[in-house]
């Protein structure tokens, strides 16, 4: 290992989207550590999850492959260890690799049809059950290649793991509240929205900050390390806990973009799951509401990330106290966003909106990055080999061959070094996105260029098949589907051979082949 390998803390959180940021010109929420970062690094725009799940979305960060390559095609599907991971690799280096927090690569939950030898504990390390019933204290590793695991299972008052574990027996007073109580209702009655029954201070997201900070107190600089700190929230149930859940008012948020009949412009599940109660990958709930209530969603959500800056700006000053901020890369990522109204749509769903899909990412590291905000399309497939080329190393792919020197890489990411050094402004010309929605049936495709985006769809509940096509140059919102268009049907054929090609080129290359037969 080089002398001068780089340390990473990687900030995860979940189902934030990118314009809840000040840096990316939201003017109503308030978030100055996450603004600082972005002036201090390379802030991506135009960055992108690949799929809007938690489960596919952060196999693939941690694999460096797409749902496709990696099976976690949707929520629900545990990730196989038998993949190469990003930690691993570095582990076997001699990085010291971490996670403290929520990380989902198996279940949380087992439905009553499957049989409860099928998810042991020593497998499903992360099945709310297991810790409930005392199954479990502790989360066996190395486990995907991490070494040191502090978990915190699910989101709001239903949260697990060790972070139940600590609340049990360091404030059993408060323990016993977190399991009676229900969080307080919102004053206007959204939909899950509410008070966080605890203070802040015993909150999951100032849990994860705190052992964040420990773990980088007890750090040997003989020994680099890779830590992902990894936050609930801002997921729903919308519950922060006093007073973030009063910090922003409904009147002042940014409102959700719609227009009046879209719905029927777009393929036909979007007015079924506007209107009933269907289950999804994404969100059990019809999405019909009145307009307050999806303001109140968006001020608490607004008081959720405005607490994740504050705890992850309280992370940053402990890394610039310990003298670590020169050697570390920091990244700032989401798994996936969150509709948050707009269009009349909550949560994610067999839905490729950019709320759901834009996500925020900042890479800061003061000795070789040179900031900028960049339009440069990036995704989260890209993450794992742009870390792996940050530390000097390669992509896992088995026993070395030269038998196929011309083969296509072993992971399908672009490393994004070239950018965030200033070598070049772009390294791709589309990025893609998946999403298999069991539930209804449907496999959605997306290709997304600097100026358009095309989804396409494998059920076809009608005459002729249907998708949607957008131009984000004139239409930003996405509130006009061309899909139909007479004068956009060439457009549509050279945006689905793209497709297909970026599909075909970002299919698995693992593993690699050891003779001619």
């Amino acid at each position: 290992m080089p002398k001068d390998s780089p340390n990473f803390l990687v900030f995860m959180v979940d189902q934030m989207r990118a314009d809840h940021m000040g840096c990316d010109g939201n003017p109503a929420i308030q978030t100055p550590n996450l603004d600082a970062l972005a002036a201090k690094g390379v802030h991506f725009r135009r960055a992108f999850a690949n799929c809007p799940l938690c489960m596919p979305s952060r196999a693939t960060l941690f694999t460096g492959l797409t749902p496709r390559g990696h099976r976690v095609r949707t929520n629900g599907i545990p990730l196989d260890t038998v993949f190469p991971t990003v930690p691993a690799a570095l582990t076997g280096v001699g990085y010291r690799t971490a996670s403290i927090g929520k990380i989902h690569l198996t279940n949380y939950g087992r439905h009553a049809s499957v049989p409860a030898e099928f998810t042991p504990p020593d497998r499903f390390p992360e099945l709310s059950e297991h810790w409930r019933e005392h199954r479990l204290d502790d989360v066996p590793t190395p486990y995907f290649g991490l070494e040191h695991v502090v978990l915190t299972i699910g989101h709001g008052a239903y949260a697990t793991g060790h972070y139940a574990r600590w609340l049990e027996h360091e404030h059993p007073e408060q323990w016993q509240r977190y399991q009676n109580d229900a969080p307080s209702p919102s004053p206007l009655g959204a939909t899950e929205c509410g008070t966080y029954v605890l203070p802040e201070d015993l909150h999951h997201t100032a849990f994860v900050a705190n052992r964040t900070i420990d773990f980088l107190q007890g750090h040997s600089r003989s020994q680099p390390f890779f830590l992902i700190s990894s936050f609930p929230d801002p997921h729903h149930p919308y519950c922060p806990p006093q007073p973030w859940d009063r910090m922003y008012s409904p009147a002042d948020v940014v409102p959700p973009v719609s227009r009046e009949g879209e719905l029927a412009d777009l393929p036909p599940h979007f007015q079924e799951i506007y209107e009933r109660r269907l289950p999804l990958s994404g969100r059990e709930y019809p999405t019909r509401m009145p307009d307050e209530h999806r303001r109140e969603i968006l001020a608490h959500t607004y008081g959720m990330v405005s607490l994740l800056d504050k705890h992850i700006g309280r992370v940053l000053q402990k890394l610039s106290e310990l003298g670590l901020a020169d050697d570390t890369i920091v990244l700032f990522i989401s798994d996936h966003g969150d509709m948050m109204g707009d269009h009349g749509l909550l949560n994610k769903g067999p839905f490729h909106f950019d709320g759901v899909l834009r996500v925020p990412m900042i890479w800061r590291f003061p000795t070789r990055f040179r900031p900028v905000q960049t339009d440069s399309l990036a995704s989260i497939l890209d993450i794992a080999p742009t870390i792996l080329d940050l530390a000097g190393q390669p992509i896992p792919e088995g026993p070395a061959s030269r038998l196929t020197p011309r083969q296509p890489p072993a992971w399908p990411g672009r490393s994004l070094v070239p950018v965030l050094t200033g070598e070049a402004t772009s390294v791709q010309e589309s990025v893609i996105a998946e999403n298999d929605e069991d539930y209804l049936g449907l496999r959605l495709r997306t290709l997304i260029t600097p100026t358009h985006k095309l989804t396409t769809y494998t059920d076809h509940r009608g005459p002729a098949p249907y998708g949607e096509l957008f131009d984000l140059r004139q239409d930003p919102d996405e509130l006009r589907n061309l899909w139909a268009s007479e004068s956009h049907l060439g457009l549509r054929r050279e945006l689905t051979e793209a497709l297909h090609h970026r599909l075909t080129e970002t299919d698995i290359g693992l593993p690699r082949r050891l003779g001619h037969a």
